[in-house]
């Protein structure tokens, strides 16, 4: 088609079209591939902003009407450069699935309905199957070539948010914690008290991303992902970290001594400088194997797709702490469109009396990053995970920490998890807080 239609214009013409325009402004990454194949160097979409010589294949638009004058002219081109903030929906898609059909669409009824009475813009949906709530994944809400299908769920709920809610959709999905061939190496502990290497029970039970096979795999899961869903984004799980006693595996090792360290973990550790730099060196790896997984999803859904990756408090906190991670601040600032740090103040010893200051120590830790404010987007606690019962927290509860983000401008939220079956938190008391359009 592309070829054809390329001939009729250049026989017209007598020149060779350079600029394809999307349908609907609605941009496909096979497609594109196809269309730069046949010479085509620029695409439109029908997305508002300004353009960028870096992003020639993903161009969107800017409307001039009513004939502005300069001042006017100006404040538009101002409104929209201004990056639109997420208002987010952290949903598990478990509390969705059924095995009896009916009560699954009145789940998913409830489920977008509460999306839009909420006024939130974002949803940052599960497409794993985690019902045993331990992180280790067994199976996914898509099809897929390595793990069982629960069913054939995300994509639908996707799309229904999209048309129905009309709100973008961002895939969550674990990096490393997959439950997949016994075969393939799993990132293991060095024990300095034994000396011995096993895999970590206190920890999520990974994949070893030093591993070609392991890459390969999961790089085919977030290609049947985009193969099967229309998403806006990708929020890279927090299993994507690795402790100062990991990986002992013996390709992570062989990849250890290949840059330049040692090639034991007690020789990594016996130096503070040499630590530094193996911690360094695992943050870096584990950034650039989620761009290996993003460039997948955007070889199949197009260069508009987004991506967000959680982080937790501590090694924003502490930047000394990056070692029991491999989580870097300002790495993410400047690997992924959108940081995710766990802003979950009870998850990280405080009581609530002390739980707003804590909340102003992380904000202020980004706002002192120019522009980090704006690239950033805070999850709160919906659960109290400090008991084995992890009751839902109050609405006012929360209703008061997003105010507390509001007034260090903060401008992008949300929270984990969103009970929507029981309507927690309480809607009229969060949507206020919450919702960025205008409340009723």
């Amino acid at each position: 088609d592309v070829t054809a239609i390329s001939n009729k214009i250049r026989a017209v013409t007598g020149k060779a079209p350079r600029v394809w325009v999307w349908p609907y402004g609605a941009a496909d990454g096979t497609s594109l591939a196809v269309v730069g194949e046949q010479g085509y160097q620029m695409a439109l979409t029908l997305e508002d902003g300004l353009d960028s010589l870096g992003n020639l294949m993903s161009s969107p638009r800017f409307l001039v009407a009513s004939d502005p004058d300069g001042e006017h002219y100006a404040n538009a081109i101002v409104a929209t450069q201004t990056e639109a903030p997420l208002r987010v929906l952290h949903v598990d898609l478990d509390n969705v699935y059924d095995p009896d059909p009916e009560q699954q669409v009145r789940n998913l009824d409830k489920l977008i309905q509460r999306v839009v009475d909420m006024g939130a813009s974002t949803v940052f949906l599960q497409a794993f199957a985690d019902p045993k709530g331990d992180g280790l994944v067994r199976s996914l809400y898509f099809p897929n070539r390595h793990l069982p299908v629960r069913a054939d769920l995300f994509n639908r709920v996707t799309w229904q948010l999209r048309t129905r809610a009309h709100v973008s959709v961002f895939a969550w999905m674990p990096v490393l914690s997959f439950a997949l061939d016994s075969k393939l190496p799993r990132v293991t502990r060095w024990d300095p008290q034994t000396g011995k290497v096993a895999i970590d029970p206190d920890q999520y039970q990974r994949l070893s991303p030093f591993d070609p096979k392991v890459r390969q795999v999961i790089g085919e899961i977030y290609e049947d992902l985009a193969r099967t869903s229309a998403i806006d984004g990708v929020l890279f799980h927090d299993d994507a970290v690795l402790s100062d006693f990991e990986d002992a595996s013996p390709l992570a090792l062989k990849a250890y001594a290949a840059n330049g360290l040692p090639d034991t973990i007690e020789a990594l550790r016996a130096d503070p400088a040499v630590m530094q730099r193996w911690t360094r060196f695992k943050s870096r790896y584990l950034i650039d194997f989620t761009h290996e997984l993003t460039a997948k999803v955007r070889t199949l859904r197009g260069p508009q797709v987004q991506t967000a990756r959680n982080i937790f408090a501590e090694p924003m906190l502490n930047p000394g702490s990056e070692a029991w991670f491999a989580q870097n601040l300002d790495d993410f600032l400047t690997s992924y469109d959108w940081t995710a740090p766990m802003a979950m103040p009870l998850m990280e010893g405080q009581d609530l009396k002390g739980s707003n200051a804590w909340l102003e120590k992380l904000v202020a830790i980004v706002k002192a990053r120019p522009g980090a404010l704006q690239r950033t987007v805070f999850e709160l606690q919906a659960k109290d995970w400090r008991t084995s019962a992890a009751p839902d927290l109050d609405g006012a509860q929360m209703a008061e920490w997003m105010g507390v983000l509001k007034r260090q401008g903060v401008t992008s939220f949300g929270y984990y998890p969103d009970n929507f079956l029981e309507n927690s938190p309480d809607l009229k008391t969060v949507r206020p807080a919450l919702s960025n359009q205008w409340n009723p």
